[in-house]
């Protein structure tokens, strides 16, 4: 084994000073890539010549093999595993496991290599961080090449297990106030050819924050954020997710107020019930953009600073009597349509639309968030996914957001044997 080693290191070395020597370095930069590719190439050989030897000799003991039950059925069965190397050529033996009454590679189960698997752990987890930020096939293409599909990629993620970002620290925090922001996302979704339309999913998200970072008078920052999503959509879940963990980062005797900012939807007004110091906040974007509207449609009539007023002012009544006076004016039933609409959406959000005119909080920042953490992958681009993928790889980004990192252990692996696991020690030792 060692003479192989040497030989293909001093092959190694025998290539790159003939480079160098022949005129290559003359260009470093172009010979450093001709050298990787044969550094990587050399490592790869290294890494079948060790395999190879193991392989040999777990067939050739005998002894060993017949107290664990394991009979020789085929030797060196075709097997490669795409690598951060490359292409590994990896043929191994199969037996019989008598004692469990199974086929089974035992090589497989020494060297970690997951069943009918062709791409390593490693690499998987290189190709599914790239995919929560980009299109399956750039994934595909900056972490394998020309190597793997698209669908591909999609199937590596399905197969990563289920990942919450930990807590780092077992003291709660004790602060003041908490400001939660909730919105959605609309993304489109796969559909059959019969199916007419448009179809589209709503895909929650709520961020936790400890409100706002105004050192940076150009930009302020949020503090302490963490986001939440549910793989199902399920909002009562996902309600319950961050009841959870705002219960285990903060001393909620010292938590005054916990702000909840949103654009009113049912989903939003049903979080943290439970919570006493729960406050609901109108989202400001969403508040002024239906002003706006609504004093575009009547711009000599002061709409917009005679209602901001009444909100300031907590006066419902005089809202809602400036609210009947453009009804009564309106020129036709589509203009009623929507001064109707936005008389239900003041009375039935007032006081959350008063919080937003009356308090002294920070701004809301719900569109952004739903912007940087959803839009930007999910419905930018004219995409169709369907439930399963986009739950899952709502879940990974949303992990990769709040700080996390997809590794190689993250995937799900076959079952491991002791046994085997305690006589592939005995072989690597000898």
């Amino acid at each position: 084994m060692e003479t192989i080693i040497q030989h293909i290191a001093l092959d190694l070395v025998k290539k790159i000073t003939k480079k160098a020597y022949s005129g290559g370095i003359n260009d470093i930069d172009a010979l450093a890539s001709d050298v990787l590719v044969d550094c990587r190439k050399a490592a790869s050989l290294v890494i079948e010549a060790i395999y190879s030897q193991i392989n040999v000799q777990i067939r050739e003991d005998k002894a060993e093999r017949k107290k664990l039950g394991l009979v020789l059925k085929e030797k060196e069965r075709k097997r490669e595993l795409l690598t951060e190397l490359g292409r590994l050529s990896l043929p191994r033996d199969y037996y019989y496991d008598r004692n469990n009454g199974r086929y089974v590679s035992v090589l497989d189960y020494i060297t970690g290599i997951r069943a009918y698997e062709r791409i390593g752990n490693n690499l998987s987890a290189c190709m599914v961080n790239l995919a929560t930020d980009m299109s399956y096939a750039k994934s595909a293409q900056l972490s394998c090449g020309e190597e793997v599909s698209r669908q591909t990629v999609k199937n590596h993620i399905m197969k990563v297990g289920s990942l919450e970002k930990g807590i780092e620290s077992s003291l709660k925090k004790e602060i003041q106030e908490l400001h939660i922001y909730a919105d959605e996302d609309h993304v489109h979704m796969q559909k059959s050819d019969k199916e007419k339309g448009k179809k589209s999913r709503i895909v929650p998200l709520v961020t936790v924050t400890e409100g706002l970072d105004t050192d940076n008078s150009t930009r302020h920052r949020t503090r302490g954020k963490m986001h939440f999503v549910d793989e199902a959509f399920d909002t009562k879940a996902l309600w319950k997710s961050v009841e959870g963990y705002i219960g285990k980062i903060y001393d909620l005797t010292k938590v005054e107020k916990v702000y909840v900012h949103g654009d009113g939807g049912r989903w939003i007004k049903n979080g943290l019930e439970d919570l006493p110091q729960t406050v609901h906040v109108m989202d400001g974007y969403h508040l002024e953009k239906r002003l706006k509207e609504l004093s575009v449609r009547f711009p000599s009539r002061g709409v917009r600073s005679r209602l901001t007023e009444a909100i300031k002012a907590g006066d419902r009544k005089k809202a809602d009597k400036i609210v009947q006076s453009l009804y009564e004016i309106a020129e036709d039933d589509k203009e009623s349509g929507k001064i109707n609409e936005f008389g239900k959406y003041l009375m039935g959000n007032w006081e959350a639309i008063e919080n937003r005119k009356t308090l002294n909080i920070p701004g809301s920042c719900t569109e952004a968030q739903v912007n940087h953490v959803l839009s930007e992958r999910f419905s930018r681009d004219p995409l169709g996914w369907s439930d399963k993928g986009l739950g899952k790889l709502t879940k990974l980004r949303v992990y990769v957001k709040n700080g996390g990192r997809i590794k190689a252990e993250d995937f799900r692996e076959h079952e491991r044997n002791t046994t085997y696991r305690e006589y592939a020690d005995r072989v690597i030792n000898e």
